[in-house]
């Protein structure tokens, strides 16, 4: 045959090979359980066309399986973690897998090189060696572990020298495991599963396999014979999908999906294929120690830890004399967090294991309940299991006494019992059998040496079930206070409390209760030796010729109650762990919602306190400039658009924040009688300027005489000013009316119906439909003129009224909203003097301390109280302006709450400690905050602030709050616009008057100083009247007022004291308004 020939018959041989190898291989049905929250990957069109080309992704599996990754249990499908991660690339990508199972993993992986599959599922470090595969992104950790036999111990970094080391043929490279134990003996398997069988049936003395599947093989039924001994300390690694080398295009793209899954889908794919030891998978080691304890644990690898042989299920030995129990298998866990190995020492007696760790014999206890008395001989770390406290009596025995249950009775307890002292303080005549542990405490009972035991719910339920079933029943709780299982160590073992502490933290509170669940439910530890039951041994011993047959019988029928209910509560405890997952899913969803709502709210809290202190300067300081502007300074105009636009920015910032507490369910409503109908007149008010301005006739058609209703005034009033407010906003011609109609019900209970109607642009039903959405706004010319958050508010606080808000509109023609609720009546507060009214007013100005780390702040405080009159010392925080308040005397400090070193809080507690300590009265003290929140004015009023204002802080706001420690000047009344008229707006002449009236006032004061504080009406009557002539000449109404009143007082004889302080006040006043329009000139020029 010629060389064309052969080269033919090769080439016709070629298509027939890859089917002769799928001949061998059998098609499965990908049975993926995890869905993707995130859309598919929009792809590049050249990607799209190849993948369509394609038509679909061929992923390999082989034989035996490897549980959780590759499961092939039924007869068509597979299954597993693998294939969830292929199901959600699919997904991703847009194509279908289908699976091809091989009869071995050579095989799979000869197909993947040959490319009749794409991927490979479960590869790890033994396919990276492999030159021609490439392995995508991982989809799981790769943690190597040891497994050896429950009775075996083996060091954390044991080379295992001659030890038979089983392992699966293709987990990793067997030259790797030659370098991490070049001494052991290494046997390969097929499965995860013989090789964990191999070290369980002593075949292999110890099994390396990654930590997820070695825990699903134990946990699937090796759980009593096999655990894992210690993580291998060998370099990371994971699990990925194989890929041949020269198929990079599909590797991106798998890569690209594997990117895509979020880390809480990849968390609950791990939780669905774990064998119920999620979180050591996820973090084998306690990062939370510190220096110290990890060097404690370097020096004390070994601890020894005392169990009580008979506190079951909690610890005790079962037939082949071997430690096991709850203890003892979160004792394991803990091992393989921390590195330290466990030494069991048996005992029977509570009080011997107390003294032995006590006195340092040993390091700690693994059961033990808590107790005071005990607490000064050892220390106990966090329960690991709570139980309630019950009575135990005889099942033939009488109901116990509901309101005294153990009066008269013997009671068992364990010797040194917590419980013992309660009992004698409430049962004196009290009889106390005292036994050394719980089997004993059983039997005191069963054999009458006492009527009742009290012990906890768990191990008693377990002794009555396993060995006193017809004897003993438990009759009822005891007391309010559960029995607490915990560990404890000695009194000089601080470091290992504070590691057994952040281990018990690390287990999850779910995997802890399937922990107990386990022994709480399973019959397979019932197995408690014989040399535990001393007096039931002899019995036996005395009856056994007479009752050997009945025993037998006895032991077979109940053999027969156990595996039935062993198998019923098997069931049972899988649809809990079903119900148990599903209820942690929910828990986590809920956390994870609340967490970003917490988020949420501190930002905005903290963005609200960092926006209103420097918004709190710009617009004190524009109002000051507008008061500036009415002596003809500034562009007025200019001003108050700056001024009104950052009044605008304050709202939306309040709007947000009350957004935000609606949503947490943090807005509350502070009720209170309110005259309803001079709430709405003094809220229509604010808006007639607006109104007019506008062109637009408002009328409001309330009820004529006062109605009294609880409400919260400043929500009702919010409300009413935002739908007034867009009333006027989209109305330019026509009229607004506002309505109101008040009608009784029963139990003094009021319907009010509030509309507000427009003749404004209206409103498209579409857009009507979206309007209650934060941050929604019709389309149109004025869609821009808000946030958007007025309507959905205003809404939100009716409905937390027990109200409703309607809107009707149409377009073109106007709005109607109706407001209904439905309010409680009261009574008209009764008239009384306020505190203002009682107190004198000073005679000059205060002395006021400022505190403040900002200086903007510190700027518009000295701006504003020197406007007003006020003599102002300045401080840039707590500890300078307490020595100030110390050196000097203040009659107002006014501190801000949040400052470094010390902020107001501190400062004001500082000076009424002061205050008390000298017996000196107490200053006025005003608090300054941003954070403008009811708990915030709360918590100033409790450190001992007077009072307290949120920023920004108007003129008008904070001239309100001077008076209530001493009223500062009036204003004298004094206008520079009419000065300017007067000089024809000449600035020289003016400033020539100015100085001539300031000299002047200064000498009429000072004369009026000279006459004393109760001159004679001769005396003071010329120089009243030449100050009067003055202030009509400068239309000065507050000083002529003040003239008037006096001469007055003279002419009937009547004391002059007050009005002449008064009227020196008022001088004072003018004195100083007029050089403050003397310098404002000199500046200006």
């Amino acid at each position: 045959m010629n060389k064309g020939a052969l080269l033919c018959l090769l080439l016709a041989m070629l298509p027939a090979l890859p089917a002769h190898s799928e001949a061998h291989s059998e098609s499965r049905h990908l049975l993926a359980r995890a869905l993707s929250a995130a859309p598919p990957l929009t792809l590049a069109a050249s990607d799209r066309q190849w993948l369509a080309e394609r038509g679909r992704l061929v992923l390999g599996s082989s034989r035996p399986d490897y549980p959780p990754f590759d499961i092939n249990n039924s007869q068509s499908d597979y299954e597993g973690l693998s294939a969830d991660y292929a199901g959600l690339i699919g997904e991703q990508l847009g194509v279908p897998v289908q699976v091809r199972r091989y009869p071995s993993r050579e095989q799979a992986l000869a197909a993947l090189r040959a490319g009749e599959i794409d991927l490979l599922g479960s590869s790890n470090a033994f396919e990276a060696n492999d030159a021609h595969l490439a392995l995508s992104l991982p989809y799981a950790d790769d943690l190597p572990v040891i497994v050896t036999r429950k009775n075996q111990a083996l060091r954390d970094g044991d080379d295992l020298a001659e030890l038979r080391l089983a392992m699966v043929d293709h987990y990793l490279p067997i030259q790797a495991v030659r370098r991490l134990y070049p001494r052991a003996r290494l046997e390969l398997y097929r499965s995860t599963l013989a090789g964990v069988a191999a070290v369980a049936l002593g075949q292999a003395d110890a099994y390396l396999g990654d930590a997820i599947s070695t825990d699903y093989a134990i946990a699937k039924g090796f759980q009593q014979t096999v655990k894992v001994d210690h993580f291998v300390k060998a370099p990371a690694s994971s699990f990925a999908f194989a890929l041949n080398q020269d198929n990079l295009r599909l590797l991106q793209l798998v890569d690209l999906a594997l990117g895509r899954i979020a880390d809480s889908e990849r968390l609950n794919i791990l939780r669905r294929w774990a064998g119920g030891s999620t979180s050591l998978l996820l973090d084998r080691r306690l990062d939370a120690l510190t220096q110290e304890e990890r060097d404690w644990i370097a020096q004390h690898r070994q601890v020894s830890v005392m169990i009580n042989t008979t506190l079951a299920p909690l610890s005790f030995t079962d037939a082949q004399q071997q430690p096991r129990g709850i203890a003892l298998n979160l004792l394991e866990r803990i091992g393989l967090r921390t590195g330290l190995r466990f030494k069991v020492v048996e005992s029977e007696s509570f009080e011997e294991m107390v003294e032995q760790v006590a006195q340092g014999k040993a390091n700690m206890i693994g059961a033990i309940g808590y107790g005071e008395h005990r607490a000064q001989r050892l220390r106990y770390t966090r329960p690991y299991m709570i139980s309630p406290r019950v009575v135990v009596t005889r099942r033939d025995a009488p109901p116990l006494e509901p309101q005294q249950p153990l009066k008269g009775l013997r009671v068992a307890l364990l010797r040194g019992s917590p419980l013992r002292e309660g009992l004698e303080r409430e049962y004196g005549e009290l009889r106390i059998v005292e036994v050394e542990n719980p089997l004993q405490l059983m039997e005191a009972v069963a054999n009458g040496n006492a009527d009742v035991a009290l012990g906890s719910h768990i191990n008693a339920s377990y002794f009555i079930n396993q060995v006193f079933k017809d004897r003993l029943r438990i009759a009822g709780l005891y007391g309010d206070e559960p029995a607490l299982a915990t560990f404890a160590v000695g009194p000089a073992q601080p470091q290992l409390q504070a590691i057994l502490d952040k281990a018990l933290l690390s287990i999850p509170p779910d995997e802890l209760e399937q922990l107990v669940s386990q022994w709480r439910t399973n019959a397979a530890v019932s197995d408690i030796p014989w040399r535990n039951y001393r007096t039931l041994a002899l019995q036996v011993l005395v009856l056994a010729a007479l009752l050997l047959a009945g025993v037998v019988f006895w032991n077979t029928y109940l053999r027969k109650l156990i595996h039935q209910r062993s198998e019923a509560q098997r069931a049972l405890q899988e649809q809990l762990a079903l119900s148990r997952g599903l209820l942690e899913q929910l828990r986590q969803a809920k956390d994870d919602a609340e967490q970003a709502s917490r988020a949420k709210s501190t930002f905005l809290a903290v963005m609200s306190h960092e926006i209103r202190t420097p918004m709190n300067a710009v617009i004190g300081l524009l109002e000051m400039a507008l008061e500036d502007s009415q002596h003809g300074h500034s562009d007025r105009q200019a001003l108050e658009a700056a001024h009104g636009s950052a009044l605008g920015l304050l709202d939306l910032i309040g709007d947000v924040l009350d957004i935000s507490r609606i949503e947490s369910g943090h807005m509350t409503l502070q009720p209170v009688a309110c005259d309803l109908v001079a709430l709405i007149h003094s809220t229509l008010r604010v808006f007639e300027g607006s109104a007019n301005l506008k062109g637009l006739v408002m009328t409001a058609l309330l009820p004529d005489s006062p109605t009294w209703l609880l409400v919260d005034p400043l929500r009702f009033k919010q409300v009413l000013s935002n739908l007034v407010s867009n009333a006027i906003k989209f109305t330019d011609q026509g009229h607004i009316e506002v309505s109101l109609t008040i009608a009784p019900v029963d139990g003094g209970m009021f319907e009010i119906t509030l509309q507000i109607k427009d003749s404004g642009v209206g409103i498209s039903s579409i857009d009507q439909a979206r309007l209650f959405t934060s941050f929604s706004q019709v389309d149109g010319r004025q869609a821009r003129q808000g946030a958007g958050l007025g309507l959905v508010i205003s809404r939100e606080l009716c409905e937390l009224m027990g109200g409703e808000l309607n809107m009707n509109s149409i377009e073109g023609l106007g709005t109607q909203v109706a407001v209904h609720l439905t309010l409680p009546g009261a009574a008209p507060p009764g008239t009384e003097t306020t505190g203002n009214a009682l107190i004198e007013p000073g005679a000059g100005p205060l002395q006021v301390l400022i505190v403040d780390d900002y200086p903007a702040n510190l700027l518009l405080l000295d701006k504003q109280l020197r406007s007003l009159g006020h003599q102002v010392t300045l401080a840039e925080q707590g500890k300078a302006a307490l020595s100030l308040w110390q050196d000097g005397r203040f009659d107002v400090v006014i501190t801000d709450c949040s400052m470094p070193v010390m902020d107001g809080h501190e400062l004001t507690r500082q000076i009424r400690a002061r205050e008390r300590e000298a017996n000196l009265p107490a200053v006025r003290i005003i608090g300054v905050t941003a954070n403008a929140q009811a708990e915030e004015r709360q918590r100033c009023l409790d450190n001992g602030m007077d009072e307290c204002l949120f920023k920004p802080i108007g003129l008008q706001a904070l001239k309100a709050c001077l008076p209530l420690a001493t009223e500062a000047p009036r204003a004298s009344g004094f206008d520079l616009a009419q000065l300017r008229h007067l000089t024809q707006d000449d600035d020289r002449l003016v400033k020539r008057l100015l100085e001539q009236l300031a000299q002047s006032s200064a000498e009429d004061l000072q004369a009026l100083h000279a006459l004393g504080d109760n001159p004679s009406g001769a005396a003071l009557a010329p120089v009243v009247h030449r100050v009067k002539g003055g202030a009509r000449m400068l239309k000065v109404k507050g000083v002529r007022q003040d003239c008037e009143a006096l001469e007055q007082a003279i002419a009937q004889g009547q004391p002059v004291e007050k009005g002449l302080a008064q009227l020196r006040a008022s001088l004072h006043t003018l004195e100083l308004e007029l050089r403050q329009s003397l310098s404002a000139i000199e500046g200006s020029n």
